[in-house]
């Protein structure tokens, strides 16, 4: 008869009023967070597809990615979207192999820069865009990849809609395709 008299024998213990409130309290907030992850998984609006309209320069600045650079070419200019909106354009910063050539193979418009005092992304994108807003074609957006990156075929199109809606700034989902090998495309990776 043990089990019968400590089966309905229960007793609070102190430190029960203690702990008993910290996992209800607890439990709500996981409960909230997941609510909450769950409903980033929804689109609650539908984004409105526009009619292409709006030009893009297609910037990438590279310095010595002989090995990416065409195959970013070539998935640039093979976007979904009409060609006589968007341009192009490889920054080859500094290069010491033949990453410019290889871009104008593969179509991209090639600028070298050749800067051994200011050297890096920012310094070309600097030297680029001092060109780019004095050219006789005026572009309503700019995009820049990085050389190792690789664009889905509607990107445009999306960037396009976001302009349309309104957006000032737009940022696309960042991706590597290579990320194995350094612990720097690793990291980007995640």
């Amino acid at each position: 008869m043990f089990w019968r008299s400590t089966a309905l024998n229960f007793e609070l213990l102190p430190l029960d009023a203690i702990m008993i409130p910290a996992q209800v309290l607890l439990s709500l907030v996981a409960l909230y967070f997941f609510i909450l992850g769950m409903s980033g998984l929804v689109q609650f609006r539908i984004p409105k597809n526009h009619s292409p309209k709006n030009t893009f320069a297609v910037i990438v600045p590279a310095h010595n990615e002989e090995m990416v650079v065409g195959s970013l070419v070539d998935n640039l200019t093979k976007l979904d979207y009409p060609k006589q909106l968007f341009d192009v354009f490889v920054i080859a910063d500094n290069t010491t192999d033949s990453t410019a050539q290889i871009a104008r193979q593969h179509g991209a418009i090639v600028y070298e820069r050749f800067d051994t005092s200011q050297r890096g992304k920012g310094y070309a994108l600097e030297w680029f865009f001092t060109k780019l807003f004095n050219m006789q074609k005026k572009y309503d957006a700019v995009v820049i990849f990085d050389a190792d990156n690789l664009a889905e075929t509607q990107f445009l199109r999306h960037m396009n809609n976001r302009l349309c809606e309104g957006s000032k700034i737009v940022q696309g989902y960042i991706d590597a395709k290579n990320p194995l090998d350094t612990w720097v495309t690793a990291s980007f990776a995640m």
